[in-house]
């Protein structure tokens, strides 16, 4: 059974001949003629009867015709449904995004794609690099924004920006109010960090192991706003992003060369095809930092 049967016998019934109804589908009545009889032999019987004012519906053909009617309109919608989504009208795109980072930026970007595309929906997944970067292999999560410790194969990425970690001490810690200290000063000292799992922790202690540092970790939480508080109240020290320096806070301290840092990617699966939403979302992203609207989050 096909749709154009399926229009051929509608459209017979709605002009009341085949004639009318050939030249109204644009298609020579033998043609249309032929397609009724196959979609009547699928159907098991008549479902027009012809007479010399035109056609009329067979029992069969009343059982028949509201389903067909049915089935075309359905159809119809599911067109005009995919119409809004090619046109951004409709749609809904699942973002990835860290722990350490949503809270300072998507608020901003998410407000300027809602500008943007009224009609789409985001849903957001907060999780650690590596396990979004597991949930863009899947399928799972549309695109993400990682930083490098959840980059690997199957994943292509598109850098965004690139950012110093700071050093977060109590203020009435002896190193408090130096500019920037070097990292051996923070040998021995106890280290609040984010919990194993997160890749914000691996870029953390990577490079502490790699300056000779051996980390003292007295602490550890999924989140960077309770690492902060714990320092605050004077627990211990960590290493934080600069884009999550707050005023209250802990004293912050630069580093002096070799200066870690951060990278904050784009990241989608390698030969995916994206729907439209994730397409004008990515587009959105991309042209947000490369205008320098974030700037003023992280400078």
């Amino acid at each position: 059974m096909e749709i154009h049967q399926l229009r051929y016998f509608v459209a017979i019934v709605d002009t009341g001949s085949f004639t009318a109804a050939a030249e109204y589908c644009h298609v020579s009545q033998p043609s249309l003629s032929i397609q009724i009889a196959k979609l009547e032999e699928e159907a098991g019987g008549s479902l027009l009867e012809r007479h010399r004012l035109g056609s009329r519906l067979t029992e069969r053909g009343k059982v028949f015709l509201p389903r067909a009617s049915h089935i075309l309109r359905e159809l119809q919608e599911a067109m005009k449904d995919f119409a809004d989504l090619d046109g951004l009208r409709r749609g809904e795109v699942i973002l990835g995004c860290l722990p350490t980072t949503g809270a300072y930026l998507l608020p901003p970007l998410l407000r300027r794609f809602r500008q943007l595309h009224p009609g789409l929906a985001v849903s957001l997944r907060e999780e650690s690099s590596p396990l979004l970067a597991d949930s863009l292999r899947d399928g799972s999560v549309d695109l993400a924004i990682l930083d490098e410790a959840g980059l690997g194969p199957g994943l292509q990425s598109y850098q965004l920006f690139s950012e110093p970690l700071l050093v977060a001490v109590p203020w009435d810690h002896t190193l408090a109010g130096r500019g920037a200290i070097a990292v051996e000063a923070l040998s021995g000292e106890p280290l609040i960090v984010m919990k194993s799992g997160f890749g914000f922790r691996k870029i953390v202690l990577d490079y502490l192991v790699l300056q000779g540092i051996e980390p003292r970790i007295v602490y550890e939480s999924g989140g960077i706003e309770t690492v902060q508080a714990l320092v605050e109240a004077g627990l211990g020290v960590s290493l934080v992003p600069r884009m999550v320096r707050k005023s209250p806070g802990p004293a912050y301290l630069d580093l002096l060369p070799p200066t870690p840092t951060r990278t904050l990617s784009l990241v989608v699966r390698e030969g995916s095809r994206p729907s439209p939403a994730a397409s004008a979302l990515e587009s959105t992203i991309r042209n947000w930092f490369n205008s320098g609207s974030f700037g003023g989050l992280h400078g």
